[in-house]
């Protein structure tokens, strides 16, 4: 009877055993997702020699895109902590080898994972709305035609960053950046920044005009009233005498026998230097004033006249593309029509060209033809053919203008002799003067890129 207990002792210990040694390896095979709270407490100690050794960390940037899945092994994870909740959750598979880090919002945050040898290893997460990739090829497609702005990655988000030069452009980059919230920012702003202050550029201003006119006059010209006449009477008190006249307009024509011809060309060359992004502004020309007579007051009229060019250049390095705002005017005086005031033959233009570095471009082109006749003289009489040349004049005006405005933009590099040089080479030109204009050179001419 005594062995036959001593087997059933031994089994129940053995089973005991077993059971004890399952109930270990359940509780390790639960050490890492338990440590998402709080590190258990029957993590068994390091070593003495791995304690004391120094402790290794570094650091993996990891991108995803909201709702996206990326899996980590667990290997030797003792435990894990999450920096910033609600941006990233991270889940241990059924098997217990792998994490699984899911995208929940967009943000940055860290994951910190400790292993059992002491190694820290940091996972820098970004979460993104939408995939870089796609964003940035987005932007690039929707910044086709702007000059000067680039687009700048830092961390999880994008930056677009340069001038533009009208506040249109600002809105409409505000919401290009708009479409994706959290992920794309604009700082964008009308004039310039950064770079494009060190970068000169100059504007060639050509104004051309040519006038062609002719005109003749033809017949008698017969006063348009006979009779009109007046009396003027006058009678002096000391000397006791007077005098009397009479005047009237006479009933004879008189001959019209002329004909004029003539023409004129107009080139007005302006130049204008400023920085990438900044507007400058060339005034060229002055004022006359006139006295002008209005019933028992006069007053001075000033009319001016000249060249007036306001421009805003834009130069980008990577396309080596100009994009310029151009508002120009030009004003010349012409002879009185009718009244003491001379007139004014005015061209003017507003507008935003894009073009290539050292490319011209014709701003605006005008070609006009102006015909006009005149018959003056006796009723129905002066209309009859040929014969009408003895009741009436006959007059004939012939102007044809064609003119145009056209630039060409330039970088200017740094200049080729010192400053002393170019200063000095000007004031021995001013000294040297004696009216030759064609003669003197202030500046340069033809543009740096011809």
């Amino acid at each position: 009877m005594r062995r036959p207990y001593q087997v059933l002792v031994a089994i129940a210990t053995a089973a005991a055993a077993l059971l004890a040694s399952g109930s270990v390896q359940a509780q390790r095979k639960h050490v890492v997702p338990n440590a998402q709270a709080t590190p258990p407490a029957t993590t068994p100690a390091a070593p003495a020699d791995a304690a004391a050794a120094p402790k290794k960390s570094q650091t993996v940037d990891i991108n995803l895109v909201v709702g996206d899945n990326k899996t980590l092994p667990t290997g030797d994870v003792a435990s894990y902590s999450v920096g910033t909740p609600g941006i990233v959750d991270v889940k241990v598979t059924p098997d217990q080898n792998n994490f699984v880090l899911i995208g929940l919002r967009p943000g940055s945050t860290t994951v910190l994972m400790l292993k059992r040898n002491g190694t820290e290893v940091t996972y820098s997460v970004n979460v993104y709305a939408r995939s870089p990739e796609t964003v940035e090829k987005e932007l690039e497609a929707l910044l086709v035609g702007y000059t000067g702005l680039r687009i700048r990655a830092v961390g999880p988000r994008f930056f677009i960053e340069g001038g533009v030069s009208t506040e249109a452009d600002a809105r409409r980059l505000s919401l290009i950046a708009s479409l994706y919230p959290g992920q794309v920012e604009s700082l964008v702003v009308v004039g310039s920044v950064g770079q494009e202050h060190t970068i000169n550029v100059r504007i060639d201003f050509y104004f051309v005009q040519y006038d062609k006119n002719s005109s003749y006059g033809v017949g008698l010209a017969w006063p348009g009233r006979i009779g009109n006449g007046a009396v003027n009477a006058t009678y002096d008190l000391v000397g006791k005498t007077g005098t009397a006249t009479l005047s009237a307009a006479q009933a004879l024509p008189s001959l019209d026998l002329a004909q004029t011809r003539g023409w004129a060309k107009v080139m007005k060359h302006s130049v204008v230097v400023t920085t990438s992004g900044s507007e400058a502004t060339f005034e060229n020309g002055g004022e006359q004033n006139f006295n002008v007579a209005n019933g028992l007051t006069s007053a001075i009229q000033a009319i001016k006249f000249g060249t007036n060019v306001t421009v805003l250049p834009r130069y980008d390095l990577a396309t080596k593309e100009l994009e310029v705002k151009v508002a120009a005017q030009v004003a010349d005086l012409t002879s009185p029509g009718g009244s003491s005031l001379p007139g004014r033959s005015t061209s003017s233009i507003n507008t935003f060209v894009h073009l290539k570095l050292g490319q011209s471009l014709v701003l605006s082109g005008i070609r006009t033809s102006r015909t006009s006749h005149a018959v003056t003289g006796l009723p129905g009489l002066s209309q009859v053919p040929v014969l009408g040349l003895l009741f009436g004049s006959h007059s004939n005006n012939d102007q044809e203008v064609e003119g145009a405005v056209f630039i060409i933009p330039s970088v200017v590099d740094t200049a080729p002799r010192r400053s002393y040089d170019i200063v000095d080479a000007a004031m021995k030109q001013f000294d040297d003067y004696s009216g030759a204009v064609d003669k003197v050179q202030s500046f340069q001419p033809t543009p740096p890129a011809y």
